[in-house]
């Protein structure tokens, strides 16, 4: 049996023990807990809970919550690969391309261009008593003119169609009019003036005549004398030069004799 002060001891532990269960029970439990939203957004969206399980679905989050702070995210969570980054703004890195660029293909631009052949010259009159010639020369034919005048006759008009007829007979030709007019060493001027009036008529005469004017050469008589009052009238043909030039001798320079070794060169 126990003595009466181990009594008393024991009665006043059990009374003691039974007071501060009572305080106890009367305080409010309180509880710490931390949540971490990458764990929450790793889950996924959910329902909108209905009014009577809001306080339900509350209390598991935050348990959730509780549980993902304490232990991290989950398996499935942590394996996601990360998202992709944004472009940050730089340039694409260069490429080198397999073979060079195709060559460039240009297209000449259509001009439309007017093609009419130029207008020929007023036909040039016979004057029946004009004064004037018509003499054979080295291929061609030599029109004689009046003093002091540009105009044919009849004889000297008839000799420019016919000469018109060989030009067109040799397409490969062309006509060669030098032309010339007497004149005073005074007044140079004036029978210059003449000789192109003379050739223009025979010239004029050949393209109505349907020679074209492209093959027709007007020029002053080198080698008119002077008084003299014509127009020669030549078909100079392209082989005419080529002979010319094959026949022009050429000058071969002396041939320098080199003097043998050791001699004296004089």
């Amino acid at each position: 049996m126990l003595t009466p002060p181990f009594r008393h001891v024991l009665f006043a532990t059990a009374l003691s023990a039974a007071c501060l269960s009572t305080v106890i029970a009367r305080q409010p439990a309180i509880a710490q807990t931390t949540t971490s939203q990458s764990a929450l957004d790793a889950l996924g969206p959910t329902e909108k809970p209905s009014a009577g399980k809001s306080k339900t679905r509350k209390t598991q989050a935050v348990h959730h919550g509780a549980v993902h702070a304490r232990q991290g995210p989950p398996a499935h969570a942590a394996a996601k690969p990360p998202a992709k980054r944004q472009a940050s703004g730089h340039a694409p890195a260069a490429t080198i391309p397999a073979g060079p660029p195709a060559a460039p293909v240009f297209t000449a631009p259509v001009i439309n261009v007017p093609l009419h052949p130029p207008a020929p010259p007023p036909p040039v009159p016979v004057v029946q008593t004009a004064t004037g010639s018509a003499t054979p020369i080295d291929d061609g034919v030599r029109i004689g003119f009046g003093d002091a005048s540009a105009d044919l006759n009849p004889r000297t008009m008839q000799a420019l169609h016919d000469f018109a007829a060989t030009v067109k007979a040799n397409p490969d030709a062309r006509a060669i009019l030098d032309a010339a007019a007497a004149g005073s060493p005074d007044d140079p001027s004036t029978p210059r003036r003449l000789a192109l009036s003379r050739g223009l008529a025979a010239r004029a005469v050949l393209i109505n005549d349907g020679i074209a004017s492209t093959r027709i050469y007007v020029r002053m008589d080198p080698r008119a004398e002077a008084g003299s009052d014509h127009v020669d009238l030549r078909l100079e043909r392209n082989d005419q030069n080529t002979t010319q030039s094959a026949t022009t001798p050429t000058t071969t320079p002396p041939a320098v004799s080199t003097p043998a070794p050791g001699s004296t060169p004089p």
